[in-house]
């Protein structure tokens, strides 16, 4: 019965860390520390993985290329798909089909051949870039500068565009402004408060269409927050208990997994946050090639619900680093059940505060699953040897 117990709580884990590894074999996993980088010499010839506090990709590759780090450069030539996120991202080379990422801070100078989606702080396209695709943006601000040759869709706070957008343009900002040099072939639609600014030189060959936002049906102050407070507090208790629950059950099922990861996390913080991003990246390919082929749709299903069992659970190895971090500054001797305890205590703690508690939710799963899929080449073989898999 116990194995049988560690074989169902095993199973979500090691099939996120499969599914991990099989991508990363069809290709090349690079990840580190500080950096990792591909001169403009080198020349790859399959799919690329990189992860790291900087990543510099300035060579060849001939496959698709997966990328995460603090600050990610592509100023060479890739010739498939690039995915990538980050706090700054620069795009100055050539990328010959799509690109989708996401950072603090986006700048493109470079030529895309197929289409671009990108979500952000500061999404800038220059005037040395080109997009002979379309164009998907959200951000807080978002300037156009560049030529797009297929249409674009954007939302966020301030949009500018001075530059050709060949087919339709739908926008939904704060602020919209049309600069001298801008030209829609297509029809342009936005949802705004304000009238967008546009020069008198602009051309639009299509409509112009203004909306106003929709306004919600607004309920009695009192009763709204009375009841947001109620389910917010319901909401909290219930997360810690069933956490609390959880994180004593892999404890005592798991203990050395529990403690190794954490390890991980506290030898290799930049390691975890960086190989979680690069893991949260590949997800959705997986699931998106599971459905595209028609009889692996259940499959795919299945996928999606052991992926999203999995964030939860590795937030435990988490909550018992920073118990740890604790105990240990209070002089302590470290035990993994009030480390657990009081890291619970403290990130739930932390999540109340404005802004900093939303980064730290999103944070905690990323770097926890990070952590799992750099010491589950241990969990592995020790699974192994004791016939469990």
């Amino acid at each position: 019965m116990k194995r049988l117990i560690v074989l169902l709580l095993a199973i979500p884990l090691l099939l996120v860390i499969a599914a991990t590894i099989t991508l990363a074999s069809n290709g090349r996993l690079a990840a580190n520390k500080n950096l990792v980088k591909v001169s403009s010499e080198e020349v790859i010839e399959e799919d690329y993985f990189a992860a790291a506090e900087r990543v510099e990709i300035s060579g060849t590759l001939n496959g698709d290329v997966y990328t995460a780090g603090g600050e990610v450069i592509v100023d060479g030539t890739v010739n498939g798909d690039l995915l990538a996120a980050g706090g700054i991202i620069r795009i100055t080379g050539k990328i010959s089909q799509d690109v989708r990422i996401a950072g603090g801070q986006i700048i493109i100078t470079g030529e895309i051949d197929g289409n671009v989606t990108m979500v952000g702080g500061s999404l800038e396209l220059t005037s040395s870039a080109k997009i002979n695709g379309s164009l998907v943006g959200a951000g807080g601000n978002i300037n156009i500068n560049a030529p797009i040759g297929g249409g674009a869709n954007l939302a966020g706070g301030n949009l500018v565009v001075s530059n050709k957008v060949d087919g339709n343009v739908k926008a939904a900002f704060g602020t919209i402004r049309l600069a001298s040099e801008a030209e829609i072939t297509g029809n342009f639609t936005y949802w705004s408060e304000e009238e967008a600014s546009i020069d008198e030189e602009v051309k639009i060959a299509g409509e112009t269409t203004h909306h106003l936002p929709p306004e919600a049906p607004k309920p009695p102050a009192r009763k709204f927050f009375g009841a947001l407070a109620g389910f917010l507090l319901f909401a909290k208790v219930t997360s810690f208990i069933s956490s609390l629950i959880i994180g004593l059950l892999l404890i005592r099922l798991f203990p050395r997994c529990s403690q190794q990861t954490a390890d991980t996390i506290r030898k290799r913080p930049l390691g975890s946050l960086g190989i979680g991003f690069l893991s949260i990246i590949i997800f959705p390919i997986i699931f998106v090639t599971l459905l595209i082929a028609l009889v692996t749709i259940p499959l795919a299903f299945i996928f999606l619900g052991t992926f999203m069992i999995v964030m939860y659970l590795v937030k435990i190895y988490v909550f018992i680093f920073v118990g740890e971090v604790i105990l240990r500054s209070l002089g302590k001797n470290v035990n993994l059940n009030w480390a657990l305890l009081c890291g619970l205590i403290t990130i739930q703690i932390i999540n109340l505060l404005p802004i900093v508690g939303g980064l730290v939710t999103l944070l905690v799963p990323i770097v926890g699953l990070g952590a799992a899929v750099l010491s589950s080449k241990n969990l592995y073989r020790t699974a192994r040897e004791k016939d469990v898999i």
